[in-house]
């Protein structure tokens, strides 16, 4: 009975020892997605999502207040010059103007007047009946009424020109992209009505972060790619850099100028703008994507992966970052990164390339 025992104990040993053998054969391999690195073959690129926009948006206002009785054109309604946009109740500027013109004929009624007294008191004077100094009175008269007569032309022009504010034109030739005011509102002088985009020069307007700003001044030269155009790449140049940030936002507002051509984009079409990204002096370093990164606090780490097909761990000194890349240092042109799988990898572990192609992604950084 013992030796069966024995028998029994041996057996369970051998057993346990060819477990053991079986783990250490079934390693696991993780799945890693990897590049290899390569010199930057430029200073690189960053690259922004912007929207077309007319060089010149103008809001049209009327210049009285009153109440809007009809507005003639919608959103994306185009417009030429002199064309009407609405219309006022103008049947208080049309009093008005009758009313300045009644004063002019009055103020002219009573120069006449004052011009026959000072006739006759010229008259009578020569025959000795009335004093110079009557005369002088009458003279002064009618001078006053001059001023006052052309100073009730001056309010008839003025009421006059106000009835015509009662009809809003359209200046320049454009298309309406927004309707600010509906019939039936009481509007104040000024109050937009429409907003009206001017024909001719296009603007591609994008926010940038706080900081990415000092990179962009007026003048410098970016190429634009228009969505609705993929692979065609217009060149285009910085026109405007706002001097603050947006409060809410807390981003620059960047406007580019589209070179002038007959195939000027459509208002609101989506584009990219490709901003040249310039090196620091004396800076070198590779690029990497943001996710070959790993650690904590100021320590970065990446994985490499070797001959043996095993990774293995280093630290690298982080340069700069940029939108999806970041530039180190401690990394050598030809070493192969771990890009995807990085936080769940050990030191010395075997690992399986995934095929790039198959996943969708880029195997390298340019």
């Amino acid at each position: 009975m013992k030796q069966v025992h024995w028998l029994g104990v041996v057996l369970l040993l051998a057993l346990a020892g060819c477990g053991d053998k079986a783990a250490q054969v079934q390693e696991e391999v993780r799945p890693v997605r990897i590049m290899t690195v390569r010199p930057a073959s430029a200073a690189g690129e960053v690259v922004y999502s912007g929207v077309v926009r007319a060089r010149l948006e103008v809001p049209l206002a009327f210049r009285i207040g009153g109440k809007l009785v009809q507005r003639k054109v919608e959103v994306g309604s185009q417009v030429q010059p002199g064309q009407v946009i609405a219309l006022l109740d103008g049947r208080d500027v049309a009093l008005q103007a009758q009313a300045a013109s009644a004063q002019v004929d009055a103020a002219q009624v009573q120069l006449s007047q004052a011009e026959l007294d000072l006739k006759r008191s010229e008259d009578l004077l020569a025959r000795k009946f009335v004093s110079q100094a009557e005369v002088d009175r009458r003279l002064t008269t009618v001078n006053a009424l001059k001023k006052q007569l052309e100073q009730a032309r001056s309010q008839a022009q003025m009421a006059f020109n106000q009835s015509g504010y009662a009809q809003l034109t359209a200046d320049v030739a454009g298309v309406v992209t927004a309707v600010q005011a509906e019939p039936g509102a009481v509007l104040g002088a000024g109050q937009p009505v429409v907003l009206l985009a001017q024909n001719g020069a296009r603007d591609v307007v994008f926010d940038v972060p706080e900081g990415r700003q000092r990179s962009l001044k007026p003048g410098s030269e970016v190429m634009v790619e228009l969505w609705a155009a993929e692979g065609s790449m217009l060149p285009a140049v910085v026109r405007e850099v706002a001097p603050a940030a947006d409060p809410v936002a807390r981003t620059y507002q960047i406007k580019v100028a589209l070179p002038a051509g007959p195939q000027a984009p459509a208002l609101g079409m989506s584009a990219s703008v490709h901003v040249p990204q310039q090196a620091a002096a004396g800076e070198s370093g590779l690029p990497l994507p943001l996710t070959a990164l790993y650690g904590r606090d100021k320590e970065q780490r990446i994985w490499l992966l070797g001959s043996d097909g095993r990774v293995k761990s280093r630290a690298v000194n982080v340069l700069r970052y940029q939108d999806e890349h970041v530039v180190v240092s401690g990394v050598a042109a030809g070493e192969r990164v771990v890009t995807a799988g990085v936080h769940l990898l050990h030191e010395g572990q075997k690992v399986t390339v995934l095929d790039a192609a198959v996943a969708g992604v880029a195997s390298h950084v340019q």
